[in-house]
């Protein structure tokens, strides 16, 4: 990746208008949020911060079950949009996780929520640290990202495996590791061309190991509760979505888990 390279701001600013089909996805829809919905506390009453919140999508579905919501995005136009559609409902800010919240106070929050953020930062120190920080003690942190193992199949391979069936198109994915030859242990860069070669909005993504997505959280004073990698046989239920066996065989895309502090 190189300085000229897109900012994962400009790639979300770019696709911000279509962001709500992407919530609407069958694997998204079907099996992600409801796994991610699984790990969350009781909202009623509490303060959430929705840590990559995009269009504000799951921040309005959080504060129409009586949560005080702050979603903050990288993306202005994603901002922009949970703004015009949301903003009744929940204040929102651009913000990047990379930096200190210096606007957010200690001890502001009960939840945080962070959904598939995770993978587009090069560190975790940062973010876990200012989620715990902001976090009421006993407070709860609950996060989808990338399934390490998943993104080393993906950059060893150069290859994403198709996923249309889950997704209802293809996504023609042409991936770019770097370096050329990955190393599972350490925290490396690399790049998804969503549409093909040729597309001018690529992904800049960050695969780590494990270790690396998990003792940053602990470093922060963290205790996880719970840990799930979505599966895609509870997709396989007979219903529209007919699923490869060789991708149900593959390591699952995502990770979530439930931490408190």
């Amino acid at each position: 990746m190189t300085e000229d390279d897109p900012s994962v701001g400009d790639h979300y600013d770019a696709i911000a208008t279509q962001w709500e089909a992407f919530t609407e996805l069958p694997w998204k829809q079907r099996l992600l949020w409801p796994t991610v919905r699984s790990l969350l506390p009781e909202v009623a009453g509490k303060r959430v911060l929705d840590a990559g919140c995009g269009d504000g999508t799951y921040s309005r579905w959080l504060a129409d079950r009586g949560a005080d919501i702050v979603g903050i995005d990288v993306s202005r136009a994603m901002i922009d949009a949970a703004r015009e559609a949301h903003g009744d409902h929940a204040e929102f800010r651009r913000a990047e996780l990379t930096d200190a919240l210096d606007d957010v106070g200690d001890r502001r929050f009960d939840l945080v929520l962070c959904q598939h953020v995770l993978s587009h930062l090069p560190d975790l120190e940062v973010p876990y640290a200012e989620f715990a920080r902001v976090l009421e003690p006993g407070g709860t942190l609950v996060v989808s990202t990338h399934n390490p193992v998943h993104d080393f199949l993906v950059v060893r391979e150069r290859e994403y495996p198709d996923t249309s069936a889950i997704d209802g198109w293809d996504l023609d994915a042409v991936v770019r590791p770097e370096p050329d030859e990955p190393t599972y242990h350490d925290t490396e860069a690399f790049e998804i061309r969503w549409g093909g070669p040729d597309s001018s909005n690529p992904g800049t993504y960050y695969r780590r190991s494990m270790t690396e997505l998990l003792r940053p959280l602990l470093d922060a004073g963290f205790e996880v509760r719970d840990l799930v990698e979505p599966d895609l046989r509870d997709l396989d239920d007979g219903s529209e979505v007919e699923i490869p066996a060789e991708l149900l065989r593959r390591p699952p895309r995502s990770i979530c888990f439930r931490a408190e502090r």
